[in-house]
């Protein structure tokens, strides 16, 4: 009997551990700066990448890059990377956005990349920030007459959930569209998902996870009932899964997208991380073709 409450304790205090390392863990993520670029051979800012752009702050004193676009009177671009990614990720997703664009901001968020701003709210709060921040870039010149701003968002996992959840947000006028490379509904998804991939125990963890992350961060609204919204407003969307994503599965966002009836489109070369990347450089991609049927959309 001794024994028995004994390795009972122990494994009670090995998963409270395991526990806490994963909530941590999701909510200080290792940094995406310019070492990690480095280290991987990516550009480490726009100059890099032959962009005119200034550094300016948003939010609560977070870095973002403002990048002259290649179209003067498109919309104004926000990307957002996602989860342990940065504004320097973005990068690698700003074809073919730039052309079509007025500008484009790259942004980090809480808790990632240059920000000093932390720990990360995994979208709970950076929403209103957004919006904020959208409010600020379509405001109108005073004493200047000019084409009303809209604005287009782009979003990566985490951050493609934040993008539709701002959407709903932002008057019709003042939105071009929303672009979704592998939303997510809820966090047990890309916790449970990681978990797997490391041959780790997803059941309960995933769901103990997001219940600690909901009372740490507060409780994100609904990425699916966003998008429902959206389409019901008729906002140009694009929806992006990749075929061979473990993180955020194309059939978890199928589901997202059918409560919608929204199309979607499947990347069939693509992983989580790479999708939606370098899209100058694959222009015969189902993502590519897509991309560029969205941007005619829109004008």
């Amino acid at each position: 009997m001794g024994l028995a409450l004994l390795f009972t304790v122990g494994a009670l205090v090995v998963a409270g551990v395991f526990l806490f390392t994963l909530v941590h863990d999701a909510r200080f993520p290792s940094r995406a700066t310019m070492g990690w670029a480095l280290g991987r051979g990516l550009p480490v800012d726009p100059a890099a990448m032959g962009f005119d752009s200034i550094e300016v702050t948003w939010g609560k004193r977070q870095p973002a890059w403002r990048i002259k676009g290649g179209a003067v009177d498109g919309p104004i671009t926000i990307i957002i990377h996602g989860w342990r990614r940065s504004r320097i990720d973005s990068l690698r997703r700003i074809h073919p956005w730039w052309s079509a664009s007025s500008e484009v901001w790259l942004i980090d968020l809480d808790g990632h990349g240059d920000s000093i701003a932390g720990p990360t709210t995994l979208g709970a709060h950076d929403v209103e920030s957004i919006v904020a921040l959208v409010q600020d870039l379509v405001a109108p010149d005073p004493g200047i007459a000019a084409r009303a701003k809209r604005v287009l968002l782009v979003g990566h996992s985490l951050g493609a959930s934040i993008a539709l959840r701002t959407a709903v947000h932002i008057a019709e006028s003042e939105l071009a569209g929303v672009v979704a490379f592998a939303p997510y509904e809820s966090l047990k998804e890309p916790l449970g998902n990681r978990l797997r991939a490391q041959a780790l125990p997803a059941i309960p963890f995933a769901h103990l996870g997001e219940a600690c992350l909901h009372a740490l961060c507060g409780r994100e609204t609904s990425t699916r009932d966003a998008l429902k919204k959206l389409h019901e407003r008729k906002v140009a969307l694009l929806v992006v899964a990749a075929e061979f994503d473990r993180v955020i599965s194309h059939t978890h966002v199928q589901g997202l997208a059918e409560h919608a009836s929204v199309a979607i489109v499947i990347d069939q070369d693509s992983a989580h991380d790479d999708l939606g990347t370098n899209l100058q450089l694959r222009t015969e991609s189902t993502t590519s073709r897509a991309a560029h049927e969205f941007l005619s959309a829109c004008k």
